[in-house]
């Protein structure tokens, strides 16, 4: 990355707002760095616009001119409509932060609008590839506590619907019941309970019972046993992937997908998968029900009283 010259007071302040994501928002890592980088590059460019010292004043001040020329930039360099609004979010977070702690209160960067394609539809994997994929992933690596280990962790993505940063943020505590349910530490730090399957149970003691440290603040580890990183999971999950011939967009959130698809496909109710997914509008969990066409399209073909394909009734005389 280039270098820019920011004032001291104007990068404690960026500090103190990602140390915010990271304490109150629990964001993870992985959103930290993208929210970070989106940050830098908008400053970058303000650097490069004004040829000076960015200011907390400059910040300030920036005229509505100022961040239409910064996606207009952005739009340039081929920077897709969705990254561009994204990036949009995360500087009106920041903006959002320097009211609460300065009261700086620039009103030009919420009356900016970008013109949003239809948000893209969840891609859920193939039932008989998922349940593939959760017996084969643990004979990938070397060592077989590994292996295990993202087993257990594959497993609470697909029959629990957790997030990658939920899975490697759970400790022993979070499980209840004799491990029957499970307290997820979810965004904003509000936590849900979820049931736990007999599959997913055995696989998670299975991993703790075989694993040579100490599990204490974090139950998943890496091979130096300290808590894992979520790049790594990523990393076996691309091997597995290639092994078994997956779908390209095959990731640790296409299986949260999955879960909530399949228990769609099988009568779930869309409340009941709105909190176990811990989404905190129903609209969100709605954009599961588009997914699912073809189930929808046969139970409109079998029942509905216009199809074709329905039968009339046997009417007694």
């Amino acid at each position: 990355m280039a270098t820019i010259k920011i004032a001291k007071e104007l990068q404690i302040l960026i500090e103190g707002w990602l140390s915010y994501l990271k304490d109150n928002l629990i964001y993870s890592g992985h959103t930290l760095d993208a929210y970070a980088t989106d940050l830098f590059y908008f400053l970058s460019f303000i650097h490069t616009h004004y040829q000076q010292s960015i200011s907390i004043d400059m910040i300030a001040n920036l005229s509505i001119q100022d961040f239409r020329s910064w996606l207009a930039a952005r739009k340039r360099d081929n920077l897709k409509t969705t990254s561009n609004a994204r990036s949009l979010s995360v500087i009106r977070s920041f903006y959002r932060y320097l009211k609460s702690k300065k009261d700086i209160d620039n009103k030009n960067v919420f009356a900016i609008k970008i013109l949003k394609n239809n948000k893209s539809l969840p891609k859920d994997l193939p039932l008989e590839s998922t349940i593939e994929a959760t017996k084969i992933i643990e004979t990938l690596p070397k060592q077989r506590w590994v292996g295990l280990r993202d087993k257990a962790i594959l497993m609470l993505l697909y029959g629990c619907g957790l997030r990658i940063s939920e899975v490697l943020s759970l400790n022993k505590n979070d499980f209840r019941d004799i491990m029957a349910s499970l307290i997820v530490k979810g965004k904003g730090k509000k936590d849900r309970m979820v049931p736990i399957l007999p599959q997913v149970k055995s696989a998670v003691i299975d991993y703790m019972e075989s694993c040579p440290y100490q599990l204490e603040d974090s139950i998943f580890v890496g091979v130096g046993g300290k808590k894992l990183n979520p790049d790594v999971f990523r990393a076996n999950l691309r091997g597995l992937k290639k092994s078994l011939g997956l779908p390209e967009y095959t990731s640790p959130h296409a299986f949260r997908h999955s879960f909530a698809t399949h228990l769609l496909s099988q009568d779930g109710d869309l409340r009941t998968i709105q909190t176990l997914l811990g989404h905190k509008s129903l609209s969100t969990t709605q954009r599961y029900t588009k997914v699912d066409v073809s189930s929808l399209m046969s139970a409109y073909s079998n029942f509905h009283p216009k199809s074709k394909r329905s039968k009339p009734k046997n009417n007694k005389r």
